[in-house]
């Protein structure tokens, strides 16, 4: 029943990933076209900024579910108890004092960033709301472990679309009602994230009653033990920021504010696919942990290749659909920006899929093994060198706007492809190339899909959302034969056939 449970909430997962990608979608093409280029990216550096101060907080939280889930298996209450409360009051301090950091920043905003005078308001307001939004979902982390401890997750996934559709109606009434303001966004995001809060408090009542709410399991003990575990992780998060988080901060400095807009809605579309390993990802880690938990270390390593094989399936997808499709797209999305540019940036920001898709379920084996130094020191490293080649290329070329993306794309490259893949199998003491087979065949999956979906992109040249959305149609069922016999082997068809349809 594992498979059919996971399958199941991919689906589920699927169908909350496209209402929050329309989400996307309707407002950047709102804001832009009603507002400014620049006040959408001042929504997307907001929710940047939102997660620079999450890496204050990653050295708590990276491995508090991990913690709970295995004390509550040891049956160990107590111990998880501690764990649970350490992690929730911690939270809460944490996430008043980045609140407070937040209000004081607002003060100075115009002088800190290029921020036109018409919306100077509106962002300072933005940004205090974002942050809200932020303290409101740190003080549900603890609560989040319980989906994983009994494998609820089917749960979290609809109580997930109900949220994004919450966003959605509440941004649709305001900006039908009221003159368009960007700040409306945050108010959007914290009823959202009040609800799915709400949510997991729910279901950590339910499912796991055995973990209490008292102050008196409060042990700074325990937040010693959980930070200096997580340390490593919270300068990981430093290091994915030098690496992909600072695009719109050197945009808005180095460049303009119409740069930065430019790039926001990039990284809209470089969102999407973070999104999509996230819903592939997520449903896999309770079983992964079980597994390893119980030392069941084939069946892990099955479940590893498996989550590769259905992740690279949609990294391909996607990444084949943006190379043949991607010009069509935003000529229909934002028929008034540079499209050609914005096209050709987005080719080199999500040129990076073609080893992360599959790379990406197998991040959860740091947070299994507790191994996250070595990965952490490589990406910092590629970090500083990103930010460096960027300001490199930026002060030293007419690359403009493309410097933002291309050093990341060829750092992300090499830690995806090379480095992540071999240390990944050295913390499961395996083999270097254990992972390589699957890596190697989702590569010409994605080489031949994508060569088959400029093919008929030509051959149907579609030129309205209709004929978009059927040429797309179209390639995903061409893309799922092709990732079929060129990734899964037949056992694993009759397997994944076999549980899905069972009783």
């Amino acid at each position: 029943m594992d498979k059919k449970k996971l399958f199941i909430t991919i689906i589920i997962s699927g169908l909350a990933f496209l209402i929050n990608y329309l989400i996307s979608f309707f407002l950047t093409s709102y804001v832009t076209d009603n507002i400014s280029i620049e006040a959408n990216g001042f929504i997307s550096l907001a929710k940047t900024f939102a997660t620079y101060a999450t890496i204050a907080t990653t050295a708590l939280n990276s491995y508090s579910s991990r913690y709970i889930t295995l004390e509550y298996h040891k049956g160990n209450m107590d111990k998880a108890n501690i764990y649970f409360n350490s992690v929730l009051f911690g939270n809460f301090g944490c996430g008043t004092v980045l609140v407070f950091a937040c209000a004081m920043f607002t003060v100075v905003i115009d002088k800190a960033l290029n921020v036109p005078g018409e919306i100077v308001y509106d962002v300072r307001l933005l940004f205090i709301l974002v942050f809200i939004n932020l303290f409101v979902s740190l003080t549900s982390t603890a609560f989040q472990s319980a989906a994983i401890i009994k494998n609820k997750l089917i749960h979290v996934s609809i109580f997930k679309g109900c949220s994004y559709f919450i966003e959605a109606a509440t941004l649709l009434v305001i900006f039908s009602f009221l003159p368009p303001h960007v700040y409306f966004v945050g108010v959007g995001m914290i009823l959202a994230t009040l609800f799915i809060s709400i949510a997991y408090y729910m279901i950590s009542r339910k499912y796991t009653p055995e973990l209490k709410i008292s102050i008196s399991y409060f042990k700074l003990s325990a937040i010693k033990e959980l930070v200096v575990n997580g340390l490593w992780n919270s300068i990981n998060s430093l290091g994915n920021t030098l690496n992909s988080g600072l695009d719109l901060l050197v945009s808005n400095s180095l460049l303009s504010a119409l740069a930065m807009g430019q790039v926001s809605i990039v990284k809209t579309m470089v969102s999407i696919f973070s999104n999509l390993y996230q819903m592939i990802a997520q449903p896999f880690e309770p079983i992964l942990l079980k597994n390893y938990a119980n030392d069941k270390k084939d069946e892990l390593i099955s479940w590893l290749k498996l989550a590769m094989k259905i992740s690279g399936l949609i990294s391909n997808l996607a990444f084949a659909g943006v190379v043949s499709f991607g010009l069509c797209y935003y000529k229909l999305w934002v028929p008034n920006q540079n499209c050609l540019l914005l096209y050709r940036l987005t080719m080199i920001a999500v040129a990076s899929s073609i080893f992360e898709g599959a790379v990406f379920p197998l991040y959860y084996i740091y947070t299994l093994t507790v191994k996250n130094k070595v990965p952490c020191i490589i990406t910092i490293i590629g970090g500083v060198l990103n930010v460096l080649g960027m300001y490199i290329l930026i002060k030293n070329t007419d690359l403009s706007v493309y410097s933002v993306f291309i050093t990341t794309a060829v750092i992300m490259l090499f830690i995806n492809g090379v480095t992540n893949p071999i240390y990944m199998s050295r913390c499961l003491k395996l083999p270097w190339t254990t992972f390589y087979p699957e890596l190697i065949r989702h590569v010409i999956s994605c080489t031949v899909m994508t060569i088959a979906f400029m093919f008929i992109s030509k051959i149907l040249n579609p030129y309205s959302w209709i004929t978009l959305i059927l040429a797309v149609l179209i390639c995903c069922v061409v893309g799922l034969l092709i990732h079929v016999l060129v990734v899964f082997d037949f056992n694993d068809i009759k397997d994944i056939i076999r549980q899905v349809v069972k009783n």
